[in-house]
């Protein structure tokens, strides 16, 4: 069995007028954007021909990846998938339905391009699949298990049609056998047609990931189009680096180890570029391999990293206001491997940070006690402690562009750090586990025109241990 005490300590209110320094600039979220920070932890599923050959497509190969290669998985169960998810605490998901391969996980249709009368490469060339749709099965098995679907797309590499990191291959190539080579312009049409196709099938899609970005190479027309569609066919999606494209934009903290370097403010500048005073609201997706090495492909000479390694990984990110995208990298068969990690790793994020404050107990709200620039927590009695949990109200924007916290026992300061932003949230780990009376979340720097608030400060101490 695991074992996790906690005491945790709740939440302050907020008075009108600019405390401490002020700036002059904010800009707020939409409400996509703050529900999609507060669901955490999503779920990253590298499950396509690149992942089975390993290595993806790259433009010295020989011959394209044969569809057979699919052919132990079709008994594929997108259940069991989504019921290791749903005990990992994933709260959604996007699945590599057309990775740099090309191969797609559905039969994508193909409207008056003259260079490709049918997409030829796809998941109904394998007999064993014949009438499936493996992009429906898995959507459906998501939403069956509360797991918010949605789709990763490769838009700048398509080897089955000569494309490689945003380079297409030369006129006048032979193309390998069953290689179809498009001109730049019937390229992007197809790009267009296939993310429309997926669009209007699941409008209620929830992430949308562009890998590698949108390309700067995108004609003109076709951005407009694709602008005009995520606007009136899917205007609540999120888009991993959708930059351009569409109003939801979360960005990558320049890392796929789960350890972020960057500065994770929920703002930034046009190209991503995070800072207290950007004009786009931008937060950061996390996305990092459960196996070592960065594998993102099923490896079965790896193996999982470890819980620690892992409880390390989420207090850098979801604990420093970035989702947390784990990835899952199911085998050629369909399984999912390290289930007991996972597991684990759900058990421990349940335990010392339950998904909503309301599981925490309530002690009375109270005033701030020497002046207007702090909020304070107060147990009743004193408490055990290894860490903080602070979550800002960011329903005008990121307001605190610098804080102070100061934990005391019996008047006694015991631990103090500082830091700049907190947004949807901030973990501060204690060196060791301190007896307290009293937590001071002191504000000395925030935006004029937005008025500092918190929607939780909580203190706990979290005694896991492994379960398995």
């Amino acid at each position: 069995m695991a074992c996790c005490s906690q005491a945790v300590l709740l939440v302050l209110a907020v008075s009108s007028f600019c405390w401490g320094e002020c700036t002059a600039h904010v800009t707020p979220p939409s409400a996509d954007l703050l529900h999609w920070s507060s669901l955490e932890l999503g779920a990253m599923i590298s499950w396509n021909i690149d992942s089975i050959i390993g290595l993806g497509c790259e433009s010295t190969m020989t011959a394209l990846p044969e569809p057979s290669l699919f052919d132990g998985a079709s008994g594929v169960d997108f259940e069991s998938w989504a019921r290791v998810m749903q005990a990992t605490g994933v709260k959604y998901a996007v699945l590599t339905v057309k990775h740099g391969c090309g191969f797609a996980l559905w039969q994508p249709k193909v409207v008056n391009i003259t260079g490709l009368p049918f997409y030829n490469y796809s998941i109904a060339r394998n007999h064993f699949f014949s009438g499936r749709n493996l992009v429906a099965e898995y959507y459906s098995a998501m939403k069956k298990y509360g797991i918010r679907p949605g789709f990763y797309y490769s838009m700048g590499s398509n080897a089955y049609l000569g494309v490689f990191n945003n380079k297409f291959t030369p006129n006048g190539t032979v193309p390998l056998p069953g290689q179809v080579l498009l001109s730049e312009h019937e390229y992007y049409e197809l790009v267009y047609q296939q993310i429309e196709e997926l669009a209007t099938t699941y409008p209620d899609m929830y992430e949308f990931w562009f890998d590698g970005g949108v390309p700067g190479a995108l004609p003109a027309d076709v951005r407009d189009r694709l602008i005009k569609l995520f606007a009136e066919k899917i205007p609540h999606v999120i888009t991993f680096q959708g930059y351009g494209l569409t109003k939801n934009v979360a960005r990558w903290p320049q890392t796929e180890s789960g350890h972020p370097k960057e500065d994770m403010w929920s703002t930034t500048d046009a190209a991503g570029h995070p800072g207290p005073n950007g004009s786009y609201w931008y937060p950061g997706e996390c996305d990092t391999t459960v196996q070592v090495g960065d594998s993102w492909s099923y490896n079965s000479h790896a193996w999982a990293r470890s819980l620690d390694e892992l409880k390390g990984v989420y207090h850098d990110s979801v604990g420093n206001n970035c989702n947390l995208m784990l990835n899952f990298a199911p085998d050629s068969s369909g399984n999912v491997h390290y289930e007991q990690t996972y597991r684990s790793f759900g058990d421990f994020v349940s335990m010392c940070y339950p998904s909503n404050a309301k599981y925490y107990p309530a002690y009375a709200r109270t005033p701030p006690l020497k002046d207007n620039t702090s909020f304070f927590l107060q147990s009743e009695a004193t408490t055990l402690i290894d860490r903080l949990v602070l979550m800002e109200t960011q329903t005008k924007g990121e307001c605190i562009l610098s804080y102070d916290v100061f934990v005391y026992h019996k008047e006694e300061l015991v631990f103090f750090s500082s830091g700049k932003w907190i947004a949807h949230k901030r973990i501060l780990l204690l060196p060791k586990p301190f007896e307290m009376d009293t937590v001071q979340v002191r504000v000395n720097k925030h935006h004029d025109n937005c008025i500092p608030a918190m929607e939780l400060i909580a203190a706990t101490q979290c005694d896991y241990y492994q379960p398995y």
